[in-house]
């Protein structure tokens, strides 16, 4: 957690400082608990949605977003889960800014 400024736990500290830095976007991409987040989400998936990719890029989206996906998501999700798999397209997913960010 020391990329995400971690507070020191010994020292008291009326404001925590904020900064965004490279390794924080690293962090989210490539540390073990988001590749285990993601494996989990794409069982999920294919337990709840099928065989059908198309079926599992709409239940992620259900899932994470609360929001149907789009004919074009669907499109370019299938894509990107041919070349590289459905546990990537639910990394990918984890990292965007509408999973992220509270609007």
């Amino acid at each position: 957690m020391t990329e995400f400024d971690q507070p020191d736990c010994t020292f008291s500290a009326p404001k925590r400082a904020a900064t965004t830095t490279p390794l924080q976007a690293l962090t989210m991409l490539n540390h073990s608990f988001t590749l285990n987040m993601a494996a989990t989400l794409a069982e999920r998936l294919k337990r709840e949605a099928g065989d059908d990719v198309g079926s599992q890029v709409n239940r992620a989206y259900r899932l994470c977003y609360s929001r149907a996906a789009t004919e074009e998501e669907v499109g370019a999700c299938r894509q990107f889960v041919d070349r590289h798999g459905l546990a990537a397209l639910c990394r990918v997913i984890l990292n965007t800014s509408e999973m992220i960010y509270v609007q």
